[in-house]
């Protein structure tokens, strides 16, 4: 394994990060439009072989890194809520779920959620990782409605102009989601 790959301890969240798109696309699938969504699980790849997702990850965490530490930058770490950010970055630019609708297609009937997969994608990993983070298994993210499709509605924004992206901002979101709607069950 190289330097590179091995600095990134959430790394080792790879073959769980796959399995929840396999999960999320599957439920994705089940909504308008789902039967068209479909999943590159090469832009996560491996730890052995990082995808584009991967990739983007890491460049993006050593910048920030760079800016919030300086010359302290390769020794220091950051904390989920800035992990979560930095992934839904990538999940943004280079979205793993992609709806492939054929031209001759009559009904391209779809909805929010198999639009804005990647966006779903997104709440679904910050779930995850809030769970895992500490154990809290026995915790679930019980985000009122509203105020998850603002967050979705944030995160397009994002989409659109990936250049707005402001990862800080976003970790202090996620942050503030967590300590708010992240309760135990």
């Amino acid at each position: 394994m190289s330097d590179a790959i091995s600095e990134f301890g959430s790394d080792e969240w790879l073959p769980d990060l796959h399995k929840l798109c396999i999960e999320v696309l599957k439920n994705l699938q089940k909504h308008p439009g789902g039967r068209f969504l479909c999943f590159r699980d090469d832009y996560i790849g491996t730890k052995e072989k990082p995808g584009v997702i991967v990739k983007e990850y890491h460049e993006s965490l050593r910048i920030l890194k760079k800016e919030i530490y300086e010359e302290f930058a390769s020794t220091s770490v950051v904390d989920r809520h800035k992990i979560i950010a930095l992934y839904i970055r990538s999940f943004i630019k280079h979205p793993p779920f992609f709806l492939d609708i054929p031209v001759e297609t009559d009904n391209k009937d779809r909805c929010l959620n198999t639009v804005l997969s990647n966006e779903y994608l997104s709440v679904a990993y910050l779930a995850v990782v809030f769970k895992a983070w500490d154990n809290r298994y026995d915790w679930e993210l019980q985000i009122d409605q509203r105020y998850k499709f603002d967050f979705i509605k944030l995160l397009y924004h994002y989409k659109k102009d990936i250049n707005k992206f402001d990862a800080l901002a976003l970790s202090n979101i996620i942050c503030l989601i967590e300590k708010h709607f992240f309760k135990k069950i």
